[in-house]
């Protein structure tokens, strides 16, 4: 299943790939380059549970897999955008939105990234919104 979404994501990049980025040089944190995934249970609000994978490139893009499964509905969407360090803060911009969210993050170890929401582009009802992504290691 792994090696699937992998694939996918993949394949998900040669298509968009005509996505316009933007030029400007932006600090990137070269633990974070790769793939990652997640889940949450109850956290953005009661009754959502999602779960993500992500890559992020080393030219400070991502593409971003989300299922969210809420009230028996299933729904699967594709974000992209950019990502850079600023003030040792994460930044990722989503080109869908044009909205940025900003994160403090703490590395556990080396394959567990904390994130604490400082400004989120859309409205949760947990204002101490809080997740940890896992690195897909390589097989």
């Amino acid at each position: 299943m792994k090696k699937l979404l992998l694939i996918a994501i993949f394949g998900i990049i040669t298509i968009s790939n005509a996505q316009e980025k933007d030029s400007k040089a932006n600090k990137l944190d070269n633990k974070m380059f790769g793939s990652w995934k997640g889940s949450e249970n109850d956290n953005q609000r009661k009754g959502l549970v999602k779960y993500w994978i992500q890559h992020r490139f080393e030219d400070g893009t991502f593409l971003l897999l989300f299922t969210a499964v809420e009230n028996g509905e299933v729904e699967s969407f594709v974000e992209k955008g950019q990502w850079w360090i600023e003030n040792g803060e994460f930044h990722e911009l989503h080109f869908n939105s044009g909205k940025t969210d900003v994160y403090t993050y703490t590395f556990i170890d080396d394959n567990h990234v904390k994130f604490k929401a400082k400004k989120v582009g859309v409205s949760f009802e947990n204002l101490e919104y809080e997740f940890i992504d896992t690195k897909i290691e390589d097989e």
